[in-house]
C-alpha cells in the first residue's frame, strides 16, 4: 500500500527545498479533476516541472526511493508527469481522492519543523474508501512512496500547529 523513507533527505537539503517551495508561484483554484467541489474551495498548489523538482534538489531523492520501491508495487520503468506543491492551512479540508491507475505517488513532508501535535498526517484508506488502513505523521523529511489507486487524504494542522503545512507529491507513471 504504501512504503515510507526516514532521514533520506540531509537536513541541509531540506532547508533548500523549503526555501524552493516558499518562493514558488501558487494558484489558489480547486482541482481540475473535480467537478463537484463547491466553488468557494479554494486548494493553494505549484505545479512543478521536472526541472523544477530538479532545482529543488529533491529530484535525486525522489528518483532513490522510486528504485527502493519497484518490487513492492511493481513495476520496472517509470516517467515523470508532474510535482504539485501543496499548501495546507488551519482552517482548510481536504476530500478522500486517488490519483488513477498506474500512477506512482512520492509525498514528500516539506516543513522543517513539526510537532505531533499539530496533526497534519496522511490518511490512507482501503479500496473500497469506507476505512482507514494506514496513517503516516508529518515528519519533516519524510518520503512516501503509494500506489496513485490508493484513496487518501490530508489532514489539515491543528489550531495550535504552523500556519502552512507543505507537501510535494510527485507522480511517475509506470511504464
Amino acid at each position: 500500500m504504501f512504503k515510507v523513507f526516514d532521514n533520506t533527505v540531509p537536513f541541509n537539503i531540506q532547508q533548500h527545498i523549503y526555501e524552493f517551495v516558499i518562493r514558488s508561484n501558487y494558484n489558489i483554484k480547486g482541482w481540475s479533476d473535480r467537478d463537484d467541489l463547491d466553488i468557494s474551495k479554494h486548494d493553494i498548489h505549484s505545479k512543478w516541472s521536472l526541472q523544477d523538482l530538479k532545482n529543488s534538489l529533491l529530484y535525486s531523492y525522489v528518483i532513490d526511493v522510486l528504485e527502493k520501491s519497484k518490487n513492492d508495487f511493481n513495476f520496472n520503468d517509470f516517467e515523470f508527469q508532474h510535482s504539485t506543491v501543496n499548501l495546507s492551512k488551519k482552517s482548510d479540508y481536504y476530500y478522500t481522492h486517488t490519483h488513477g491507475e498506474k500512477i506512482i505517488v512520492v509525498l514528500y513532508y516539506v516543513n522543517l519543523e513539526w510537532k505531533q501535535e499539530w496533526a497534519g498526517e496522511t490518511l490512507f484508506f482501503d479500496e473500497y474508501n469506507k476505512e482507514a488502513v494506514g496513517v503516516n505523521s508529518f515528519l519533516p523529511g519524510r518520503l512516501i512512496v503509494f500506489d496513485g489507486k490508493t484513496p487518501h487524504s490530508i489532514r489539515p494542522q491543528s489550531t495550535i500547529g504552523p500556519e502552512y503545512r507543505f507537501t510535494i507529491g510527485t507522480f511517475v507513471k509506470k511504464k
